[in-house]
């Protein structure tokens, strides 16, 4: 503050004396006498504007260093009562009063304990939502098949933390609500009375970035390859392990291709810690080798994007890869209570009410924890074509369409083949914009696996569905959005109708319908 004061003294004077050389200069002639005068003017003008200005700053640094006063006035005065509250060991001798701190230490003190904190950045949603799932009962030659009404609420909360460690090194983690159980969903029902619902960790990795074209993940992640699509996995899915990252940036070309992105996931399923599979173990049951040890359960996926820029209008991106999963039964086999006892209670130190839902590829046996598939090598082709699209007064319509196709290469069998169409229109950015979604799907009972993929496009199951796919979307305000979703439901086989094929529900059911009615709010 002193140190402003004294500026404003200088610059005056140095105005006042610059003005004065004016004053002196000779006069030689009226008109000479009105030019300077009129000089002379002008200076003042500009002087006073430049007082104006320093004296606005004079008082938001006087207003700043008194809100400091103000907050560290209160801690201050908590010690100073303490030190003089009179104690039975209190002395005569008097000692020297300790000096104040000055603004500049009371500020670098502050500074030192939000630095020890660090900067975490806060962020998250909340949604809102009516889910309704209805399907007819069977009528007769068909199997008996009850019928299903499920009108229930629902919510869903997560709360992602965000730092950086170092400049090439961040931290990101996501609590969020959801049964434990359930893997595929953070959803909490309405229900279990007035019992607090669980809030969890779903997300926790460190990403480390040595250069601008590579990123490396490893801890609780995202797929390398998820794309919210309801394809190839759940949205809410996430893995222990790693992800790596490669993206080369390419300049102008006749192919118009701006990037080539390649991509890896290596992720830990499983840790059975089995030194030795007995007759009676479930991972013989499993399909495992007697006498062998009881391998982890991995999933490997790598493949590559590439990015095109036709023009400021038009863009693509297609891509290609796969997925190779070690012993897959054992994700079947964590949907049955000696899965769940042997593959998932260890890992979490909890006992949960039942097995992990999911299912819906087929097994050689009903309900049983052997996939008829050999094996699962998901190889999937995708395509991507965007366009700016067009407006309507302020509210712009980007579109999109996406094509995807995946077969199961590990088998020969039937029914090892998936596909998904989707077209949309719109995107939510600010209150008002409105955005629409169509999505056609197939997924055979032996093309992925069930527990992984998503479970809205099938109700409960991944798999074995032919699904036509609705939604609608409105922007309440920038950060609250209204969504419309609905689904029809089919299923494509139904067991014994190949060897050893045993599905959970054939393609005698009636089709089901589901409907979700929700509010999102971002924050």
């Amino acid at each position: 503050m002193k140190l402003s004061f004294w500026f404003v003294v200088l610059f005056f004077t140095l105005s006042s004396a610059h003005a004065q050389e004016l004053v002196k200069t000779d006069v030689k002639s009226p008109d000479e006498v009105a030019e300077r005068v009129r000089l002379l003017e002008a200076e003042l003008e500009r002087q006073n504007a430049k007082l104006d200005q320093l004296q606005k700053t004079i008082e938001q640094q006087q207003s700043a260093i008194q809100a400091l006063l103000e907050k560290l006035s209160v801690p201050l005065s908590v010690k100073s009562a303490a030190a003089e509250t009179p104690t039975p060991n209190t002395v005569a001798e008097t000692e020297p009063a300790p000096q104040t701190p000055t603004v500049e230490q009371r500020v670098a003190k502050l500074e030192g304990q939000t630095l020890r904190i660090g900067p975490v950045r806060f962020s998250g949603d909340f949604r809102l939502r009516f889910d309704g799932t209805f399907r007819s009962a069977t009528e007769p030659p068909d199997p008996p098949l009850d019928h299903v009404q499920n009108a229930r609420g629902r919510y869903r909360l997560r709360l992602n933390f965000d730092t950086d460690i170092h400049p090439n090194l961040s931290f990101h983690g996501q609590l969020a609500t959801g049964p434990a159980n359930n893997h595929l969903s953070t959803n909490q029902d309405f229900t279990s009375l007035g019992v607090r619902a669980p809030f969890m960790l779903s997300e926790a990795w460190v990403e480390y970035r040595p250069t601008k074209s590579i990123q490396l993940q490893g801890g609780r992640v995202q797929n390398v390859f998820a794309d919210n699509s309801r394809f190839l996995f759940d949205d809410d899915l996430r893995f222990n392990g790693f992800n790596e990252r490669y993206t080369h940036s390419l300049k102008p070309n006749s192919a118009r291709v701006s990037s080539i992105e390649f991509r890896a996931g290596q992720y830990i399923l499983s840790t059975p810690n089995v030194a030795v599979i007995q007759p009676n173990s479930p991972l013989a049951r499993a399909g495992e080798i007697v006498g062998t040890a009881g391998r982890s359960a991995t999933l490997f996926h790598q493949g590559f994007l590439v990015n095109q820029a036709f023009n400021k209008k038009w863009s693509s991106q297609a891509g290609a890869d796969i997925q190779i999963y070690n012993h897959p039964n054992q994700i079947q086999l964590a949907s049955t209570q000696e899965g769940l006892v042997l593959l998932v209670q260890p890992g979490i130190g909890l006992a949960l009410s039942g097995p992990l839902p999911g299912t819906g590829n087929a097994t050689t046996t009903p309900g049983g924890a052997i996939y008829t598939a050999p094996g699962f090598q998901v190889a999937r082709l995708t395509y991507r074509l965007n366009h700016t699209g067009f407006t309507r007064g302020d509210h712009a319509f980007p579109i999109s369409f996406n094509v995807q196709m995946a077969r199961n290469v590990a088998t020969g069998l039937n029914e090892r083949d998936a596909m998904l169409a989707a077209l949309q229109v719109g995107r939510i950015t600010k209150r008002g914009d409105t955005a629409f979604l169509y999505v056609f799907a197939i997924k055979g009972a032996n093309s992925m696996i069930s527990q992984v993929t998503d479970d809205d496009l099938g109700t409960n199951t991944g798999v074995n569905i032919r699904t036509n796919h609705f939604r609608f979307e409105y922007g309440i305000t920038r950060k609250v959005i209204f969504q419309s979703l609905f689904f029809m439901q089919r299923s494509l086989s139904r067991s014994g109708q190949y060897p050893n094929f045993f599905v959970p529900l054939g393609d005698f059911a009636p089709t089901t319908y589901r409907v979700q009615q929700q509010v999102v709010f971002n924050f």
